[in-house]
């Protein structure tokens, strides 16, 4: 069940991946509720269960699909990098850093060194995709388990320590991408399913009872044991609708992963202008914090408005490799 086409995309990573994003808008606006109103209880405890697994999933995923970025030539794999994942990363820490009144030059500079906003996500992802390509003959467990290795010697809890915990489920999942067969077949098997669950479950419970689980080096098995039961899971949900609009989340999961916390904060700052904000907003915070990003990625879809693109991606950058090859194709004909 675990396959990879010879397309960019797969259903069941489309989904996973909408489910994970979306996880990241609850937990966003739990967040913020928090910080405003007080502690919201069961949505605090989802999230702190949940907060283990969610950023390694989607680092797992982005590194799942790493081969087939690789087989392309140097020029069109770093071209898509900047054009699809840095150029949005850098507009929208530029207008992040706008809206929080931070627009300085030491803000700028830290954009391309730090990653002062939420997006550290996609500056992480951009280190990742720069160390594969000068590495794509080495077997991806070599640098996941230098990166797992290095987790355990960085100090605890600063962000070198979470970009090789990071980077270690990144070239995992690349791996895994070579050989899923193999990884089929071994959680296939019911005792390997169990263990995988109960690995998972015990700690997200770790975390929620206080445990210093996020991003260690020595609870990675837990992480590893909810992978195991997603990959097992999601090939199985088949195709329906709920399945489809989850694999349009995913698709357009930079959409949703830049946008969505600007329209929860701006509803939040306006219930609190007017003196209703409380733990009711749970539901407001996500239809917001979900629906804005929505409709952007329809829009983006569509690819009918060029003002809308460029907020995600640099068409131009994207189109050159295409039009070289076509150059040099007629150059070779004639």
């Amino acid at each position: 069940m675990i396959v990879v086409s010879g397309s960019t995309r797969v259903g069941w990573l489309d989904s996973l991946r909408g489910v994970a994003i979306l996880l990241v808008v609850v937990l966003h606006a739990g967040e913020a509720l928090r910080v405003a109103v007080g502690p919201t209880p069961g949505l605090d405890q989802v999230n702190l269960f949940l907060e283990p697994f969610r950023m390694p999933v989607l680092m797992f995923l982005s590194g799942f699909l790493l081969p087939q970025s690789l087989a392309k030539s140097g020029r069109t794999y770093f071209a898509g990098k900047v054009s699809m994942v840095a150029w949005p990363y850098v507009l929208w820490s530029v207008i992040l850093l706008a809206a929080s009144g931070d627009f300085g030059p030491e803000g700028i500079a830290q954009i391309f060194y730090l990653s002062p906003t939420y997006l550290w996500y996609l500056w992480f992802i951009l280190v990742f995709y720069a160390v594969a390509y000068p590495l794509r003959r080495v077997p991806p467990l070599v640098p996941a388990g230098v990166g797992l290795l290095l987790s355990f010697l960085l100090p605890d809890g600063g962000r070198p320590e979470t970009l090789a915990f990071l980077a270690a489920f990144f070239f995992f999942g690349a791996w895994c991408a070579g050989h899923a067969q193999l990884v089929e077949r071994f959680i296939g098997r019911p005792w390997v399913l169990a263990l995988a669950a109960a690995s998972a479950v015990t700690v997200g419970a770790l975390n929620v009872a206080g445990r210093e689980v996020l991003y260690r080096g020595e609870f990675a098995w837990g992480v590893v044991g909810a992978l195991g039961v997603v990959c097992w899971v999601f090939p199985r949900l088949g195709t329906h609708r709920a399945t489809a609009v989850l694999e349009f989340v995913g698709r357009y999961s930079l959409v949703f992963y830049v946008a969505h916390l600007g329209p929860i904060m701006l509803t939040l700052a306006l219930a609190d202008a007017l003196g209703i904000a409380g733990t009711w907003l749970v539901p407001v915070l996500l239809v917001v914090g979900v629906g804005v990003p929505l409709g952007l990625a329809w829009v983006y879809s569509t690819r009918e408005h060029a003002s809308v693109n460029l907020l995600f991606e640099l068409p131009a950058l994207k189109r050159r490799p295409l039009e070289a090859a076509r150059s040099t194709s007629r150059r070779s004909r004639a």
